[in-house]
Order: structure tokens, then sequence, then C-alpha cells
């Protein structure tokens, strides 16, 4: 039994994990921390624990003040040169974030030869896997970080809801299409380049809050899963247990 938990720049997310199957999922805000103990309180005692915490210090050990109640080390994820089939050709492997190794990683147990993975959250990343070598990616603002930078940096742009449009016809329109534009367009550039780099077209796979949103407008066909980040703490787990 397995509790994975992904401690992300704003949201938790965790699942319970029985070997098999995921038994159960939850997410909650940083503040609402007390959500993620309720859930704790619902669920069967984990034999094991891993976590990838990207949102500080502070968040790490509210997180250990709840885990406290279980007899059980928790294993705190960071990147490595090599893991679970995974090569990390990042300069200073430990230097990338522990969430997005973990993605990479459940990507590559997800089956995935060539691919991007897109991982949709506060910041987007989109990180390049080619048969298990991670050969590195970039980090963008995330969509909603989009809008409200657009809105602190200026004096007349409101952060109202508007639709996507090829060419917006008001300003509402023109920030959410600018928004989507910005990504999508980084994807399809890294995709292009990462194809030429290979020789074979990449899958995208994509995850994260937004990912469902984003996913509407980047090249076709991908693969969305909605946990990425958990399922690769969960090969984590699994390989520690052998």
């Amino acid at each position: 039994m397995i509790l994975a938990i992904d401690a992300g720049n704003t949201r938790i997310k965790w699942g319970l994990h029985d070997g098999q199957a995921w038994l159960a999922h939850g997410r909650c805000m940083h503040r609402e921390i007390h959500e993620f103990e309720c859930a704790l309180d619902q669920l069967p005692t984990p034999q094991k624990i891993v976590l990838s915490n990207v949102g500080g210090a502070q968040l790490q050990a509210a997180l250990e003040h709840s885990l406290a109640r279980y007899a059980v080390s928790v294993q705190q994820v960071t990147a490595r040169a090599s893991q679970c089939g995974v090569r990390n050709v990042y300069t200073t492997p430990g230097q990338l974030g522990a969430d997005r190794w973990a993605a990479l990683i459940g990507a590559h147990h997800l089956g995935a030869g060539n691919a991007l993975v897109v991982n949709c959250g506060t910041a987007i990343t989109v990180d390049a896997l080619h048969q298990g070598d991670f050969l590195g990616g970039v980090i963008l603002p995330g969509y909603h970080m989009m809008g409200s930078m657009l809105q602190q940096g200026t004096a007349g742009l409101a952060n109202d809801p508007g639709q996507f449009n090829a060419w917006p016809a008001n300003t509402a329109d023109a920030l959410e299409s600018g928004r989507i534009l910005a990504i999508g367009g980084a994807v399809a550039l890294l995709r292009e380049q990462l194809a030429r780099q290979t020789g074979d077209l990449p899958e995208l796979i994509v995850s994260g809050g937004d990912g469902a949103r984003i996913a509407l407008y980047l090249p076709q066909p991908l693969q969305l899963v909605e946990n990425l980040v958990l399922e690769g703490l969960r090969a984590i787990a699994h390989e520690e247990c052998l």
C-alpha cells in the first residue's frame, strides 16, 4: 500500500495505490491542508509513503506534521542521474524539480518512447523524453499566471473571462487567445525540434491541473494523464521496495 503525495506550487495532490490500482485520489490547496488530513483519516494505513515537494520548507513541515501519525518513514524524492529506467542529462541532476523528474518517470512507465511531457500547473514544463533519456526541457508561466502577470503589469487589462479566437475582437478574448497561443505555440515548436532531432514525431503526454483545458489547443493526437506525477512517484516507491 503506497501513499504518493505531489506537493506542487499551489496544490497538494495525493493517491493511495495497493500495488494493482489506485484506490483513492484527492487534492487541495496549500491553505486547505486540513482536507488532506481528513482524507488520511479515511484511508487504510500505507506501508510506504513517497513525497515530491516543490512548495517550499513551510509546506514540507506541515506535511511532515500531517504524516507523523504513521510509523512509516517518508521517501523524499529528488532528481537523480538515473532512476526507474530514466536517465537525466541535466548538468547538475539534482537541480531538476522533483515533480518534473517524477512526471518523466511516470511517462516512461506508461510506455512513452519518444515524447514531450507537458505538465500544466502553476508553471508549465515541457520536457523531452527519448527512449528513457531526458534530453532537457523548458519552463513557462502557467495559464493562470500569464493572466495575473498581464493584469499586474498593465493599467488597463483586467483578467476577465474570454474565449479563444484566432483573431479576437475584444480584450478579454485577446488575453485568453494570447496565453493559449503562447503555450500551444511553444509546445508545437518543441515538438518539431524533437522530431528533427530524433527522426520521429514525438507523442504528447499532457497532465496537470490545466492539462485538460490546454490539451484542446495542442497538436493531436495526445495522451491526457490526470495524475502523471503520482504515477511516477508510485513507480519510484515500487522500485525502492524491490
